[in-house]
């Protein structure tokens, strides 16, 4: 009867300890929980991370442009000046020749 109540008790022993074993193995819904929470953060996180790196090309996309752009304006300025500039010496020639013919007539008749 002691080895029938002892194999008993050993064996509602092990059954609970293999119970208690199985259940701390698990995950409990709060540490589940806490998992996917920490996922869903890392899965923001990353999308985050993408979305800025997105945002950063089109941004050095349009300052490409936009240098391209000033560039070109700045070249066409450029251009503009130069020709205001070879306008002005040109007329500033033909005054000067001008000039130069008024007085080498009046000299002429002199």
């Amino acid at each position: 009867m002691k080895t029938n109540v002892f194999s008993a008790l050993v064996l509602v022993l092990l059954m609970s300890a293999g119970a208690y074993a199985q259940d701390s193995t698990g995950m409990t819904r709060r540490e589940l929980r806490k998992q996917e929470r920490m996922e869903r953060k890392a899965r923001v996180k990353g999308s985050m991370k993408e979305t800025g790196r997105n945002l950063g090309d089109a941004a050095t996309e349009v300052g490409r442009g936009a240098k391209e752009t000033a560039k070109d304006a700045g070249d066409a300025i450029n251009r503009g000046v130069d020709k205001a500039g070879n306008a002005i010496e040109s007329e500033a020639d033909k005054v000067k020749a001008r000039r130069e013919a008024k007085r080498a007539a009046k000299r002429d008749t002199l």
